[in-house]
This record gives structure tokens, sequence and C-alpha cells, in this order.
């Protein structure tokens, strides 16, 4: 091995290394001496002066961002998540601390950005005034950016870049926003978040105000009896750890509205120390944010997206036919615990659409009109069932023992009396004749005549009780699901059309009566003759006789149950209104035997960091129904014949030999129109028959009869699910 030899010579004195080694040493000595020297100088001559200093500081809180939890299926396919994207954003601290004037910055970025604004037609200055505005907005959050712009593409980041020297405090950054890599799939279940409304603040206020005054009175009552108060009542933030705040980003509808507490996760906080002129000083981590939990729904995305699918193929076959077919919904839920499958309503909504600035084409398409598509018409709006309530008519019947399933009816209007009977009835539809029809064959044909006779008879022996077995079937009540937007819609009897139409008919009674009052006291204060005054007293009592009468009548007609509503009802129209969840809901108690299952959208609630479960939820049982469960087996055998033999659905599942269960198609009248163009199709169905799994409801609007439109998609539902 070869041994490196070293110079001494390099190391003697005078040498050029010793020479650097030397001034090296010197140089070392003398900085630290002058950072000794400033040590001295800060710490004991000018103490006071940097003491004084300090104390004109404070400290604020500042709230740092977090990442919203995903939303995922029942198989974890990820329907909502926080994505990165590139944002244009203003350091408010910067800008302000510039040397010249703020608002000079703001004009500028103002005309460089006005290429890539939302608004083309806006000018310069106004989109200055709106920065302006963001500004002012985000004064209550000093220290975090303000977000200007979303979605900046690269030739704006370019151009900012390259002008970054007249635009201090703007700058382009990464922004977790919302997406949705589905699209439009579930949109309405799912929902969308923007910034907090200034309205919302205020009813999280009201609620804060409430809870405090009921916790005071808690704390009296407590106090009084030596009890402590183990109430759980508590507002969502609250729930949550937190307050919501101006700038907050909180679901706006669906999942992400009603399970926002648990998706939005926890601010991290910041400690920033600030000087006299209002400019940071340092910043220091107090906490971290934490990430928002992910939250599992009990809907299966592909069984939603055949649902979907099927019903844009059934809308766009009918349309041809029915040209204002063009809405639909449809819902698909476990008979055995309420979990819902699939929940569709079209037209559809793609949340990623309301995600950052919403021009007004696309405001106008989600949120005005008959068709906005950000309502879930599968909960947020009702339906005359129509047919379909049929299975209804014939629960109440048999448990009042009105009938039996085999007890017939001759299927004429003459059935069900004299002719001043039979004109306020409903003649059979088509114009059919099915001679002598039981339950069985009555729900296979839907037979119109049957089911008002036996629905006369339930309203004639107990007016109130078909409303009663209405609302434990879930009709005219609200379900409890774990969505919000929910609709109660009407389960209709006497007693509700009084309190419903009376109270207006009352108040325009009382105000004709009186408006005809002060009319005459007026008259008749001016007249001195006797006669003159009789003769005007008889003109003033004929005019409250004739206002009388006119009240009496319509009431008579209007609010007054008559035999037209009982028969009209029986059938599914008149004042009956359901959701499609209410109909899918019901169908599934006839497949169970019985119980009522609050519906649900979400399965449990996981840690997104750790995957531990943090809350599952279990099924809820509402009620057991009063009809016996020989009356159910009855009606649910009735409904396996109308998917077969001469059924009205018989032709719908002629090519599935594996189906088996039960269903009953609905063509409900809209309004006071008649024609094909103005019926729904309506579709309720279960499977398999022997042991139920699923329950289905369909509606198309405008689409005719439900067999062949509503009944179309059920099926599809079943070829998906069982693989038929």
């Amino acid at each position: 091995m070869k041994h490196k030899v070293i110079d001494n010579k390099q190391q003697e004195p005078g040498s050029v290394a010793h020479k650097r080694m030397t001034g090296l040493g010197l140089f070392c000595v003398l900085m630290f001496l002058l950072l000794e020297f400033n040590l001295w100088r800060v710490q004991i001559v000018n103490t006071e002066y940097y003491a004084e200093k300090a104390l004109g500081n404070i400290v604020k809180p500042a709230a740092t961002s977090t990442i919203r939890g995903p939303i995922v299926d029942r198989n974890g396919v990820v329907l909502a998540k926080s994505i990165s994207d590139m944002a244009l954003v203003l350091d408010w601290i910067q800008l302000q601390n510039q040397e010249g004037a703020w608002q000079d910055t703001v004009k500028l970025l103002a005309r460089y950005i006005k290429p890539y604004w939302p608004y083309p037609q806006q000018s310069a200055e106004l989109i200055a005034e709106d920065i302006c505005v963001m500004i002012r907005n985000q004064q209550w959050k000093t220290y975090n950016s303000v977000v200007v712009l979303e979605d900046v593409p690269e030739s704006l980041r370019a151009l900012i870049a390259e002008h970054g020297d007249e635009l201090p405090g703007v700058r382009v950054e990464p922004l977790a926003k919302r997406g949705y890599p589905e699209g439009t799939l579930m949109g309405q279940v799912l929902g969308y978040v923007r910034e907090i409304s200034q309205e919302e603040l205020e009813i999280q206020e009201e609620l804060l105000v409430r809870r405090e005054f009921d916790d005071a009175a808690q704390a009296v009552i407590a106090q009084g009896s030596h009890e402590e108060n183990d109430s759980d009542d508590s507002d969502v933030s609250s729930d949550a750890g937190f307050m919501y705040s101006q700038g907050d980003l909180v679901g706006k509808m669906g999942v992400e509205k009603s399970f926002d507490h648990w998706l939005r996760g926890r601010e991290g906080l910041d400690k920033v120390e600030i000087d006299q002129q209002g400019r940071p000083v340092s910043r220091t981590v107090v906490e971290e944010p934490r990430i928002g939990h992910t939250v599992y729904l009990t809907l299966d995305a592909p069984l939603q997206r055949d649902v979907e699918r099927s019903l844009d193929e059934v809308i766009a076959r009918v349309r041809g036919t029915y040209p204002k077919a063009g809405v639909g919904a449809a819902v698909v839920m476990e008979v055995k615990t309420g979990k819902i499958l699939a929940m569709a309503s079209k037209p559809y909504m793609d949340p990623n659409e309301l995600v950052g600035v919403v021009s007004d084409e696309t405001a106008s398409r989600y949120f005005t009109g008959a068709e906005a598509a950000t309502k879930n018409r599968a909960i947020m709006d009702t339906y005359p069932p129509g047919s379909v309530y049929k299975m209804l008519v014939a629960s109440s019947a048999l448990q009042l023992g009105i009938m039996t399933p085999e007890d017939k009816v001759y299927d004429a209007l003459s059935s069900l009396g004299p002719w001043g009977v039979q004109a306020q009835a409903v003649a059979e539809w088509g114009g059919n004749n099915f001679g002598w029809v039981n339950l069985y064959r009555g729900m296979a044909k839907s037979c119109n005549i049957y089911f008002q006779n036996m629905g006369r008879q339930v309203f004639d022996q107990d007016p109130e009780y078909m409303k009663k077995i209405g609302h434990e079937f879930g009709f005219g009540v609200l379900s409890g699901i774990d969505l919000p937007g929910e609709v109660a819609g009407i389960a209709p009897s006497p007693a509700w059309k009084r309190t419903h139409f009376g109270p207006d008919y009352e108040a325009a009674y009382r105000e004709a009566l009186q408006s005809v009052e002060d009319k005459y006291e007026e008259a008749l204060g001016q007249l001195q003759g006797a006669e003159e005054r009789s003769l005007l007293e008889v003109q003033k009592k004929g005019e409250m006789s004739a206002i009388t009468a006119e009240y009496e009548a319509n009431s008579e007609f209007y609010v007054d149950w008559r035999l037209s509503d009982s028969f009209n009802n029986s059938i599914g129209q008149g004042y009956n209104a359901n959701t499609l969840l209410q109909l899918a809901n019901y169908v599934a108690v006839i497949a169970n035997g019985g119980t009522l299952y609050k519906p649900q959208v979400v399965d449990k609630i996981v840690d997104t960091q750790t995957g531990e479960v943090i809350k599952g939820f279990e099924p809820e049982v509402l009620n057991r129904v009063s009809v016996s469960s020989e009356n159910l087996a009855a009606v649910k055998e009735a409904m396996s014949l109308v998917t077969k033999g001469e059924g009205t659905a018989a032709f719908v599942f002629a090519d599935m030999p594996k189906f088996s269960g039960g269903g009953k198609t609905g063509t409900a009248q809209v309004g006071n129109k008649t024609g094909p163009s103005y019926y729904n199709g309506m579709f309720v169905a279960f499977a398999p028959y022997d042991d139920p799994e699923i329950a289905v409801s369909v509606l198309i609007e405008y689409g005719g009869a439900g067999g062949d439109t509503a009944g179309r998609v059920a099926k599809s539902v079943f070829r998906s699910y069982f693989g038929w």
C-alpha cells in the first residue's frame, strides 16, 4: 500500500498555508466578538426598548384549513373527495404592507385576470370591486389568504409569475377543493359544498342561544332536584367540537350537509404574533389540522349506475309518444333493514358544476324551474300513487273484516250503488269489464270498481282508519331518513280535509260577512226614516244569506268528505300524495311481514387515517303495522299475480323466467287534465317472493302507463341485483 507523503515545509511559519490558517482564525474571533457585542447591546443596553416593543405585540389565534373526508359507496368506491387545485390567492398581509396603495395592485390584477374571469362581460373595474369585496369578507380571518380564482390555467400562472414584482401578495398555490369522480352518479344523494351563508350562521347563533338558555334552565332544575342533567341534546357544531364561522365550506344538501360535522374534520390552530403596525412577526403551530372522517354509504355504485342508465333509456324511448316525459326517480332498498341501495332522480345533478364560481346558466339549470336538478325527487316531491295504493286499501278492508280475499265483486259501476252513487265513482280503466273479481284477480287486473267498493266501505265504517293504517305504512309522515329536505306527503281522511281546507273557507266567509256589515253600517247611519231603514235591513239580510248559502255549498263540496272522495282516494287519486321513498318502504313492509324500518343512506363513519369504525348505524325499527300477518300474506300473494298470468305487468317479466316476487302497476292522473300525456307511470315491486331482499319504486313523470315505463326500470334493477 502506498502512503501519501506530507511535505512539512507547507506547515512552516511564513508559508502560504500557515498564513491562510492564521487569517481564518482571526476572522472567526472577530465574528464571535461582533456577535457578543450585539447580544450585549440588545440584552443589556437596549433592554427597555425591546421590552416595550414586545409589550406592544399581541398574539392572535389563526385557524388553518383541514381536508374534508371522502364519501364512498358500500364497497369503498370513492364518490366524493378532496382534490388539489391551483388557485390564485391574495396574501392580505403582504398586500397591505406594500409601499404603494394596495387598491392599485388589485386594479392591476383585475386587468391581468379579466380574460380568465368566469363572467366575460364584466369589466376590469367591476372585477376589482369583486376582489375588494372578497378581501372585506376575509377580514375575520386576516391571516389566511383570499382565494380570488380557482382552476387557474397554465397561461395565467405564467402571467402572474412574469409580473410578480408588480403584484406583491399575489401568488398561485395549491388549494384543496371538493371533487366528485363519478360525476352525476348519486348527485342529489351526495349533495355539494359551498361557503356558509349568513342565514346559516344566524341559525347557528340562534341554536347556540337556545341551547345556553336550555342549559341554564336545566341547571336550575338540577339544583332544585339535586339531579344531574344527562341530556345529550346538542347542535351539530358543538357535537363536533367547533363552531362554524364565515368563510367555512359546508355541505349544502345531501350527505354533504347531513354529515357535514363528520366530514369536515377539525381545523388546526396557529398562534400569530402581531406587531403594533398589524404585521405578523411570528407564527407558531399550536394544533395540527385533522382530516375529516370517511362516510360509507349503504348505496351500491354499480346498481345505482344501472338504475340511472335504465331511467335514461326508458325516458328516451317514450318521449316520442309522450313528449312531456323527461323526469323520473327510483328507489331501491333492503326490505329487512331499511338500507337504501340506490336512489336516482332525473334530471341528474353533477356536484362538480356547483364547486367554485357558478355561472348564471348553471344556476338556472340547477336551482330554478320545475325540473331543477338539485331537487331529489325521491324524497322532496310527492306524487299521486295511483293504483300502487290499492294494497293499502286491501290491507285496511281485510283487517276491518269488510272482505275476505275470496269475496267477489262484479266489475261494473252498478256494483257501487244507484245512478247517483255511480255518478261520483270512477269507471273501470280502459272501458274494461273484468267480470267477477276477488282480491287476487282484482289486484292482478288493477280493477278500479273492486277497490272503490272496498275503499268506500272502509271510509263508511271508520272514516279515519285508512289514514291510521297509512301512517303505519309510512304515508303522510316523515320517515326520518338521514338526508335533508324530506317531505311528509298526505294521508287523507275526512278530518284531514276539514282541517286543511276549512280554515280558509271559514276566514273568507267571515271576511265577506264583515264587508257587508261595514257597507250597511255606513248606509244605515245616513238614513232617518224607519221605512227606508227597514228596506235596507232586508237588503242586507238578503246579501248575508246569499254569502252564507255560498259558504255552506262550498263547505259541503270542498271541506266535508264526499262519497267521491272515498272513491277517488281508494284508487290512489284524490288527495293522496306520496314520495318515492315512502312507496318503496310501504312495499318493503308488505314483503317483510309488517315491519316499517327507518330508511338510511349512511352505513358507518370510519377514521380516514386509521380505518377504525367511529360510528355504525344499525337498522332501526319505526313500528309494526297493526295489519295481521295473514292479511299481509294475502296482499303479498295478490301482488305476485300482477307480474304473471293475466297481470298488468306480466308482459314486462315474460322474458325473465327466474323472476319471483310481486309488483303493482300504477297510472296516476296528474291534476285535472285527462289523456295519456297527463299520467305518471308508477311501478312498485319486491323480490324474490319466498325470502324478499329488496323493494323498488319507480316514477316516470308524464310517462303514461306504469308497466311499460316504470316497470322496465324495476326489471333492470332485478336483473342487475340478482343476475336474472
